[in-house]
């Protein structure tokens, strides 16, 4: 910089301080030459004298050059340059925030401007002695306070042109992190910019070419996250070494796009990567393989490609000693196609123990999420295996809360697949002094709970009785005076109306009649049995009850009018939503019931009936 620019521009910042009582190093740009500057007007700069024009900085330091740069004014950069002729100081002079006038140049887009720039450099003649590089090779390699480059910031806001000349410029130059860690490679793919990468890659000397990100990573990485396929070709032939390395946490450019489930990505990666990269671990992450983070967050297709591949990954297993079957089981989504693979279905891996002796049976008989049924038929499962602490799978469902509803589903599937209590639970059915108290108060729970929901259930029953014996002497459309007849007798819907509310009537009052049963019996088995029959009927009989009322009204009112369409409409959706609900509670109840078979033992009862 010119010294006695600096001592002027130094005077006149104590000066401004001074007559302001302030000691703040406070600066500011007459505003008819801030707007000169942006708009591109020379005539109000000629007109300045040459000094004052040296000395005009806004409050963030920036000089004329930077503002007309800012602003694209290409005439008024080129003034400005030949004003300060054969000085090479206004070129390479940083704002408070370190930037020059190629770095708003860059960020901003303006290609002609930046090209001025970079030609006035070229003609300065004084070269910087420590480095010994000419003075645009010293701009184009600034940095601003945050360690930018004015490439950082043309890739930042993605001006692809002004990317390409500047790394044009200089080719050979390694452009480094800035503070946050981004090398410009890894910007342009962090940001899916795609042209930009393979502008980067194409114009830069590739031994040179810095490829870095934060927290370790590589713009392989950031390709893969960024989910383009294209962009991770580019990489990938330009060093396919990248897919072995492994950022600070331990994660691979392969672990990332099985996390992700992107597919194409991954057969990408296994095209170029060595073998050894299948088999990496991220230690942070339960130790867990790429095959592993795949199978925990359900990725079906990439589970299979990888297993398909690299057959013998499926015997590693994670830090709990689980194998990629224990992760599936934890899964709503059920692998099963990768389980019919011939080296997915095998013995050692299907009853493989993890460091609590659980297999991959025990897992899905914890999780409740899924029946599973092929998996639990298959002879292979060990469906008596043992966990640390003798427990079998079907004693970790039966010791579970019932978390989903499923419980007793899961229970009867694995009872049907032949398997039984472990000798824990076994042992604990044989001290019946010690609980006799307990069972008895438990057979009195039971017994009260199935009263209570017989109750509720008798309730409804009677009440759609009632409704269908007072409609059955009501009938839509009254009725003929000379022979007492029904007035619609021959019309559809008044039949319908007719057979439907007698099904209603008939099906309610024998569910009333169950019930009745039910307060006349103390044995829970046939308690259980007839509130079963029961439901059934009232269901039905309430489905019967909306029928008639719909064709009740459907006979009385004009059949293509706006009205009758409409009631038709409401009807049918409120008997949809009704038996939608009714599932719902049956599901509650279907499972108390389930968790009640041990004791009533319903299977039986049904065997002897049959």
């Amino acid at each position: 910089m010119d010294p006695s620019t600096s001592s002027h521009a130094l005077e006149l910042q104590n000066l401004n301080s001074a007559s302001s009582g302030n000691q703040e190093d406070f600066t500011c740009m007459a505003p008819k030459i801030y707007k000169a500057a942006a708009e591109g007007d020379t005539n109000i700069l000629e007109g300045m004298p040459s000094a004052d024009l040296r000395v005009q900085l806004t409050p963030n330091k920036n000089t004329v050059l930077h503002i007309a740069a800012q602003f694209g004014q290409l005439k008024c950069v080129v003034w400005i340059i030949q004003h300060y002729s054969a000085d090479s100081s206004p070129l390479q002079r940083p704002n408070l925030k370190g930037d020059t006038p190629l770095h708003l140049a860059g960020r901003e887009g303006h290609l002609e401007v930046a090209k001025a720039l970079i030609r006035a450099a070229k003609t300065v003649s004084e070269r910087d002695i420590e480095s010994g590089i000419g003075a645009d090779n010293t701009m184009l390699r600034m940095t601003n306070n945050e360690n930018d480059t004015a490439l950082h910031e043309a890739v930042r806001y993605n001006h692809s042109k002004v990317v390409k000349l500047l790394i044009k410029e200089d080719p050979e130059f390694e452009y480094g992190a800035n503070f946050s860690g981004g090398t410009p490679l890894y910007m342009a793919a962090e940001r899916g910019s795609r042209d930009l990468v393979k502008i980067i890659i194409e114009s830069t000397n590739r031994g040179r070419l810095a490829h870095t990100g934060p927290m370790g990573r590589t713009a392989l990485h950031a390709a893969v996250i960024s989910h383009d396929p294209k962009m991770v070709e580019d990489i990938l032939e330009w060093k396919p070494d990248l897919t072995k390395e492994v950022d600070e946490n331990g994660w691979s450019p392969l672990h990332c796009a099985a996390y992700s489930g992107y597919v194409s990505i991954v057969a990408q990666l296994l095209d170029k990567s060595d073998e050894s990269v299948v088999y990496l671990r991220v230690k942070n992450y339960g130790n867990k393989t790429a095959l592993h983070i795949a199978a925990t967050r359900g990725r079906k297709r990439t589970a299979k490609l990888l297993v398909s591949r690299f057959p013998d990954c499926c015997e590693q297993v994670d830090i709990n000693g689980n194998n990629v079957l224990h992760l599936i089981m934890m899964q709503r989504r059920f692998f099963k196609r990768l389980i019919k693979i011939p080296w997915m279905n095998v013995g050692a891996l299907i009853n493989e123990k993890n460091v609590e002796g659980q297999t991959p049976l025990h897992l899905l008989a914890d999780s409740q999420l899924r029946f599973r049924s092929d998996y639990i038929r298959n002879k292979k499962v060990d469906k008596m295996a043992l966990t640390n602490q003798n427990l079998t799978a079907l004693d970790v469902i039966s010791l579970a809360e019932d978390l989903t509803g499923r419980k007793g589903g899961i229970i009867q599937s694995l009872k049907q697949s032949k398997a039984r209590v472990g000798p824990l639970l076994w042992q604990k059915t044989m001290r019946k002094g010690k609980n006799s108290s307990k069972k008895v108060r438990d057979k009195g729970s039971d017994i009260s709970f199935l009263r209570k929901v017989s109750d509720s259930h008798l309730l409804v029953a009677t009440l759609v009785a009632t409704v269908s014996f007072a409609a059955g002497f009501t009938l839509p459309g009254g009725y003929n005076d000379s022979d007492g007849m029904a007035i619609l007798s021959k019309k559809a819907a008044f039949q319908a109306f007719v057979v439907s509310d007698s099904m209603a009537l008939g099906l309610s009052v024998t569910a009333v009649l169950c019930h009745f049963c039910t307060a006349l019996s103390e044995k829970g088995l046939q308690l259980a049995v007839l509130l079963k029959f029961a439901y059934l009927l009232t269901k039905l009989g309430v489905g019967a009850m909306v029928v008639a009322f719909l064709t009740g009204l459907y006979a009385v009112l004009p059949h293509h009018s706006g009205i009758a369409i409409l009631t038709v409409i409401i009807c049918v959706c409120c008997l949809v939503l009704n038996y939608a609900l009714l599932g719902e509670y049956e599901k509650n109840v279907e499972a108390r019931l389930y968790m009640l078979e041990s004791k009533l033992d319903l299977g039986k009862f049904f065997r002897i009936r049959t």
